[in-house]
């Protein structure tokens, strides 16, 4: 992109608009853009003003940063046409607080990790102690911290399957399916709750969630021919087990409920 006096006031903007949502580092890197792009070219008259005025703004807010004030030796000087050495000064800088963030934000992922597998652990105790409602309790606080950890939710499901409470395990079973539908377990869970409770309404809901959220998905339609057939609704079954053996022809979930449907029907 072609360096010019409208691209430096645009980049310093962005260091302002960064500085004020306090997002120190994206405040760094555009004034450092922008110190770079200024040693590119030559700039005069009103531009030069204008932009000689956002800059010693921009150096200001940077001298206000917490980051700043911990990690850096001194203030971030201003110097009027040695936009060359301010820069030199400023990149270890924002490489210093780009390292310090990244293991603050480790720490913190480290910490919710922790937090997640002590609440999972106090869940599981409440559960032999047959304190359902504390264990709930507990097992939704973990899923409210939850991030990327996909296995959370089968782990959660299997624990209150084991416990007997399949009603309670669907709530998981829906996010496992939803987070992530290709753990085949998450099925196994939903088809061991369903045919212990006769309960169709909850489970036809999640996967009517699920399809419309991950279309074509053969274990999702599978488990849909399987619900459908349950409730003796053979015709639904048949399209849902079509579906599913159009997208996986080896799907032995959805070739084992057709054969069964065909059979019925006929």
């Amino acid at each position: 992109m072609k360096i010019t006096a409208k691209t430096i006031k645009e980049d310093l903007a962005r260091c302002k608009s960064a500085y004020l949502r306090n997002d120190d580092l994206r405040a760094m890197t555009a004034l450092a853009t922008a110190l770079k792009a200024y040693t590119q070219v030559r700039l005069i008259g009103p531009d030069r003003m204008q932009i000689d005025s956002q800059m010693r703004e921009s150096i200001a807010n940077i001298n206000k940063m917490e980051y700043v004030k911990r990690l850096a030796p001194g203030p971030m000087p201003y110097l009027k046409g040695e936009e060359a050495k301010m820069l030199k000064l400023l990149i270890p800088l924002v490489k210093r607080i780009d390292e310090e963030i990244k293991l603050e934000t480790l720490d913190a992922m480290r910490e919710r990790k922790l937090k997640i597998d002590q609440c999972v652990l106090r869940g599981q105790k409440f559960l032999e102690q047959e304190n359902i409602l504390e264990a709930q309790r507990n097992f939704r606080e973990a899923v409210e911290l939850y991030v990327d950890e996909k296995g959370l939710f089968p782990l959660i499901a299997s624990r209150l399957i084991d416990a007997n409470l399949f009603k309670q395990s669907l709530e998981y079973t829906r996010h496992a399916i939803i987070e992530e539908p290709n753990n085949s377990r998450a099925y196994d869970f939903l088809r061991t709750a369903v045919s212990k409770l006769n309960e169709y309404e909850q489970a036809t809901k999640m996967l009517t969630e699920a399809r419309k959220k991950h279309e074509n998905h053969a274990q999702i339609l599978a488990t849909s021919a399987w619900l459908e057939a349950k409730q003796g609704r053979y015709q639904e079954a048949l399209t849902f087990a079509d579906s599913a053996l159009a997208v996986d022809p080896q799907h032995d979930v959805a070739q084992h409920v057709r054969n069964i449907v065909q059979q019925r029907m006929n």
